[in-house]
C-alpha cells in the first residue's frame, strides 16, 4: 500500500524484462507510490520478455528504444516530454 511519496513524479523506467528484474521491481514501487513513468527496453528484449504484462498492471507506455542508437534515445526522450 502506497502512501503516494511520488505523486506528480514522472520519468522513464528502463530494463524491465520480467518479474525478476530490478527495473520491474522499481516500476512496481514507483507506480505503487503514485508516480508516473514510461517502460523501455531495447525491441529485442522486449521480445523476450513481458513488459506488456507490467504496462497493463502499471498503466504505462512503452516506448522501445536501444539504448546504443542515439536517434532511439532521442525519440523515447522526444515522446516522454510530450506525454509528460
Amino acid at each position: 500500500m502506497g502512501n503516494n511519496l511520488l505523486k506528480g513524479k514522472r520519468g522513464i523506467i528502463f530494463g524491465a524484462l520480467d518479474s525478476n528484474s530490478i527495473a520491474w521491481k522499481t516500476a512496481e514501487k514507483v507506480h505503487e507510490q503514485g508516480g508516473e513513468f514510461i517502460l523501455s527496453n531495447a525491441p529485442i528484449a522486449m521480445r523476450m520478455g513481458e513488459i506488456n504484462k507490467l504496462a497493463e498492471k502499471t498503466g504505462s507506455e512503452i516506448i522501445p528504444a536501444d539504448a546504443t542508437s542515439v536517434e532511439d534515445l532521442e525519440k523515447l526522450i522526444a515522446a516522454a516530454k510530450e506525454k509528460f
